[in-house]
């Protein structure tokens, strides 16, 4: 039930993470041997989603007035949702706001996968695939999972020079050789007109009232 493509035994670990490395839903369990479109779909996560169940606040007006949902960041791997952000395809030729959203985009999805290399780098049990039932493999998730929203949220009261848990470099590790592997492609579903509106919306955004000085360069340089 639980062999995969790879050839391995897996279960799904999804989450959804914080600006602070965080993670703030958890979703554990899922056969590795399934679709990553049925995975999410099936999800506590994505049903409640979907069903406007998480309690997310309303849209935000930004600087220009205009509002603007609270929305999930995702690859892609994602399809297009009103409340989840995936690039503008490269299949063709981007103009310069879309390229700068995908910029803007990538830089936030660093987060999420710095999470992981966080776990992985110093939660040791990572480091090699768990040779354990699969309740007690949750079982341990969910600890060092807990384990690590509670070291970040105390080291997020000291200074940078005082954190050993969540060091500058800490979590540029790569996943590679570890127990943790990448989830794969979901399903993509067509996306609706508001969601591609909405992903127009913040695009503009990102190119006029939110814009950074080092955006511009790296958008040229396609430095991403």
């Amino acid at each position: 039930m639980y062999y995969n493509y790879k050839g391995t035994h897996s279960l799904v670990l999804m989450a959804v993470a914080d600006a602070n490395y965080r993670i703030s839903l958890l979703d554990i369990g899922a056969p590795g041997r399934h679709s990553d479109g049925e995975i999410f779909n099936a999800s506590e996560i994505g049903k409640r989603l979907q069903n406007g169940m998480l309690s997310i606040p309303p849209p935000r007006p930004m600087e220009n007035g205009q509002a603007l949902p609270f929305v999930l960041v995702g690859d892609e791997a994602f399809p297009l949702m009103q409340y989840m952000l995936r690039p503008y395809p490269r299949s063709g030729r981007l103009n310069r706001r879309k390229n700068i959203f995908n910029y803007r985009l990538s830089r936030a999805r660093r987060v999420v996968e710095n999470v992981f290399g966080i776990l992985s780098a110093r939660m040791r049990i990572f480091r090699k695939p768990l040779i354990a039932s699969i309740s007690t493999a949750t079982r341990v998730i969910k600890a060092t999972t807990c384990l690590h929203n509670f070291i970040i949220s105390e080291e997020l009261k000291l200074p940078h020079t005082q954190r050993r848990y969540m060091t500058l470099n800490a979590h540029e590790r790569q996943l590679r050789s570890t127990g943790l592997e990448d989830a794969g492609t979901f399903n993509r579903n067509r996306p609706t007109k508001s969601s591609t509106q909405i992903r127009d919306d913040f695009a503009t955004f990102f190119e006029t009232t939110s814009a950074v000085p080092w955006q511009w360069e790296k958008v040229l340089q396609n430095n991403f």
